[in-house]
């Protein structure tokens, strides 16, 4: 089989089976050879149907002379119906049923045709058959590119293929090269200058490795039918060996450091074509150098959070710069946590993107649906989702699920199509891809991706990292409005490597690729599939009433059907002491409004570091608390001693806690002894296995009322 590229240069060739070097037949023959082989084996082959009677005259003549026979007279058609037979002797009665044959031959095919048939199956020595394969084997460059010298030595190589021993012969192969360039030159087919020129080209001295730029895209092409066939790819060559000297460059670097394995996918963003494909490092056998990496499945890490971004918003429950929350989160017994181990309360989800927050993906996921966000993966090309989508749970957003670069690097590129205007995916609108890549794109990168800085500036890039559990697998994919460009690093073994994450190892490759790549304009603004509203400065959903600053934005169509902005309320407090009252504990005279944002408590503690300006919800005037709230805590009772239950096996079974809420939608946060322990949503249930003596357990909810209660464990 023959990789080229996209120009027809030879990317990758590999030996046939029966350990013959062989190209599949082309579709013509390059002028310098076509001109050589005639003048040397055929010169009235344009002028007979088969057979030259003359040059079987001649043949006759001589072999009588020398008593031996020193020619056969066969014309370049009758030599092609000797190959095909695969004759080696020379009876009278072969020759005789080749005659017929080439001139059968020549009803069917053209000239040109004749011509590439004998040059596709022509014998050049040892194992080498065929002009392509003898060109890239003893020149390094393919037949388009022969010299008249190299032409000249391949047209006389047919006709006695024991002279090409490299070690022995040569005189005698140089010598008949030689007077076939004389034949040349004195039949007016070349100058005097391309004469003398060839008469000094030596001959090669060793057989030339054939270009092995592709092995594993070639590997793919065999699986998908093409096995033994000549395939003009898309790749660009000069990009694929830049791209294989990255991945060369990187791999000396990384294995140092036990990270054996990389690889990379470059993709045009409009036709989908492949430009680039490096399945694997140059590694040893041991280190799995032959696994086409493009195509293994490989835990995604956070990889996957652009799509789901995108699919919220495009299905009208997620603007732009929404606020989402993080905080300690714990949803069914899942608890993730940020990489960072930090939280931010409140933050926009462009932010989020951003930055790759764990528990604004993870609660973002919960509310969207596990099952249905596994649907729309599938929808987007991601072929590896086997297993039931409750399996996956919510660690399907964080690495929980396996992917291949093959499968991300397409669907990234129908997101930067659809960003681009084509609709191509039909699950992503351009508005809304628009503002996927835009907070891709943001500057306002977690800590750890500090590669950012030294590409920061020379163009616009989407891109994001990704690194699984236990740091066996990093990601990055980049992509501007012309590319994608899809990395991955770590090791096909699966083995883990300490501190290898997404952002210093893959990522330095990412932006290598790009740095080759010819700069491309970013997006422009889908402006047709979104629309100006106007927008609550601060949680990025459409203004309501009670918001205190607002800015006209362009946002995607979809999210026109979130409701308006929830956080900011107006406020009853008494106008002489600032605290919080409603009317069934004060007079309408000494109440007044005030707006105010409303966060829950635990959001609160941490949004405020970052944002000073933020006023914190007054507590209730003491004469207020005993009117109805809408939420109570119902276990344990005030003051009540407790016992952990013993379970049947001998160990110690949990304390169930249980609250209710008027709003059923509402989130309760649960705190023990002041130490957060989970928040809860629909059933208000936590179970707990305190220690013995006294606690205190605390809730609260989004309107900041807090309840405490004092138990005893025995």
């Amino acid at each position: 089989m023959v990789v080229e590229d996209t120009n027809g240069d030879v990317l990758m060739a590999h030996i046939a089976s029966d350990g013959q070097w062989r190209f599949p037949a082309s579709d013509s023959v390059p002028a310098k050879f076509a001109t050589a082989l005639i003048t040397f084996e055929d010169k009235r082959f344009y002028n007979h149907w088969g057979v030259s009677f003359m040059s079987l005259s001649r043949a006759m003549i001589q072999n009588l002379k020398a008593k031996r026979v020193v020619s056969g007279g066969s014309t370049l058609s009758m030599q092609v119906i000797r190959m095909s037979r695969q004759r080696t002797g020379k009876s009278i009665w072969d020759k005789l049923k080749e005659m017929v044959m080439a001139f059968r031959l020549e009803t069917r095919y053209s000239k040109d045709e004749i011509l590439s048939l004998h040059a596709a199956h022509a014998p050049f020595g040892g194992n080498v058959v065929g002009l392509e394969a003898a060109s890239w084997r003893y020149f390094g460059h393919s037949g388009k590119q022969l010299s008249w010298g190299e032409a000249s030595m391949l047209a006389v190589l047919p006709n006695a293929p024991s002279l090409m021993h490299l070690s022995k012969n040569r005189s005698q192969l140089r010598a008949k090269r030689d007077r076939l360039l004389k034949r040349l030159f004195d039949r007016g087919e070349i100058t005097e200058l391309e004469y003398q020129t060839a008469l000094e080209e030596e001959l090669p001295q060793s057989p030339k490795p054939l270009p092995q730029m592709t092995p594993h895209y070639m590997a793919f092409l065999s699986n998908h039918g093409y096995q033994g066939k000549r395939y003009r790819s898309t790749i660009d060559k000069d990009l694929q060996q830049e791209v294989n000297n990255i991945v060369q460059r990187r791999y000396q670097v990384n294995s140092s450091h036990g990270i054996n394995n990389a690889c990379v996918l470059v993709l045009d963003v409009e036709s989908k074509d492949v430009l680039a494909y490096t399945g694997n490092t140059p590694c040893k056998e041991e280190d799995k150098k032959h696994v086409d990496i493009i195509q293994a499945p490989r835990s995604t890490g956070s990889i996957l959070k652009p799509f789901l971004y995108a699919l919220t918003m495009e299905n009208g429950e997620l603007t732009p710069n929404m606020l989402l929350a993080d905080y300690p989160t714990r949803i069914n017994g899942y608890a993730p946590e940020n990489y960072e181990s930090n939280y931010a309360g409140l933050v926009p989800a462009s932010e989020a993107l951003a930055r790759s927050l764990n528990i604004p993906a993870v609660r973002l996921l919960s509310d969207y649906g596990v099952p249905r966000f596994k649907s729309n993966l599938e929808e987007l090309g991601l072929s590896t989702l086997f297993r039931p989508a409750n399996e996956y749970g919510l660690a399907l957003i964080l690495g929980g699920a396996e992917a291949n670069i093959w499968d991300l690097g397409h669907a990234y590129a129908e997101m930067a199509a659809a960003a681009s205007g084509s609709e191509s995916s039909g699950l992503i609108s351009s508005g809304v891809a628009w503002e996927i890549l835009n907070a891709m794109s943001s500057v306002n990168r977690p800590q750890i991706e500090q590669y950012w800085n030294r590409f920061e500036g020379r163009e616009k890039i989407a891109w994001k990292t990704g690194t699984s559990f236990g740091a066996r697998d990093a990601w990055a994919i980049g992509l501007t409005q012309k590319y994608v460009v899809a990395v991955w690093v770590g090791n096909a073994t699966g083995e883990g490597v300490t501190g290898m994450t997404g952002s210093n190892t893959a990522a330095p490759v990412l932006f290598d690729v790009f740095q080759y790549l010819p700069d491309t304009t970013w997006f422009e603004q889908p402006t047709r599939s979104m629309k100006g509203i106007d927008v609550c400065a601060a949680s990025g959903q459409r203004a309501s009433q009670f918001c205190t600053s607002t800015q006209r934005r362009w946002v995607p169509r979809p999210c026109l059907a979130l409701a308006q902005c929830p956080w900011h309320k107006q406020i009853h407090v008494s106008r002489k002491t600032g605290e919080r009252v409603f009317a069934q504990c004060a007079e309408p005279g000494e109440m007044k409004q005030k707006v105010y944002m409303v966060i829950p408590a635990i959001a609160e503690q941490y949004y405020k570091m970052n944002h000073p300006e933020y006023e914190t919800l007054p507590k209730f005037r003491a004469s207020c608390l005993s009117g109805d709230k809408d939420f109570e805590l119902t276990y344990p009772l005030p003051n009540s001693s407790l016992q952990i239950p013993r379970l049947i096996t001998g160990g110690l079974g949990q304390l169930v806690f249980e609250a209710a809420h008027r709003q059923s939608a509402a989130e309760i946060f649960w705190y023990l002894d002041d130490e957060f322990l989970t928040t809860t949503k629909d059933v208000h249930q936590v179970q707990c296995q305190p220690s013995k003596g006294k606690h205190v357990l605390s809730i609260t909810d989004a309107s900041g009322i807090r309840i405490q209660r004092s138990f005893w464990v025995k």
